[in-house]
């Protein structure tokens, strides 16, 4: 496994936590009814800041961990380990294919945004959506790179 292929699966691993503490708090906002209260925007901004930051920290914390966690499975499975950190043509083509992903799915949640806020909708509701569609894009973006890795194409 390349060191590519073992960043996209650390990645894939943040982006579940990361969407799933998502889940869990946007959800407990509104159980709680703090979107419907008139500092909602206020409520789930800050929440969001927090999941942003925290994940950011815990995500690069994460990474080097894993990186390190993988090279020892690597070592003791399989006798030695892959310490090639240049990315290739190949990798650059698959990181380009999970970047459009994600982009496709910004670019919807944005446009889902426009459309709700022109229907009625509660602004809150529509960043909800939006901030879904953005975890979710790099989710599956990064679910794709480790696809087209698994199949060489």
């Amino acid at each position: 496994m390349s060191h590519e292929e073992k960043n996209t699966v650390l990645q894939i691993i943040i982006g579940i936590i990361i969407n799933i503490w998502i889940i869990v708090e946007v959800r407990s906002l509104y159980l709680n009814g703090l979107m419907d209260s008139p500092n909602a925007i206020q409520t789930w901004a800050e929440t969001i800041l927090w999941i942003i930051v925290v994940s950011l920290v815990a995500g690069i914390i994460f990474t080097i961990f894993g990186t390190i966690i993988f090279s020892i499975l690597e070592n003791v499975i399989f006798g030695e380990s892959d310490n090639n950190f240049i990315a290739d043509e190949r990798d650059k083509k698959i990181a380009s294919t999970g970047h459009k992903i994600t982009v496709f799915f910004s670019g919807a949640g944005f446009i889902t945004l426009v459309l709700g806020l022109n229907f009625g909708y509660e602004v809150v509701d529509c960043l909800v959506i939006l901030m879904f569609c953005f975890s979710l894009g790099g989710l599956l973006g990064e679910l794709a790179k480790l696809a087209r890795y698994r199949t060489s194409i």
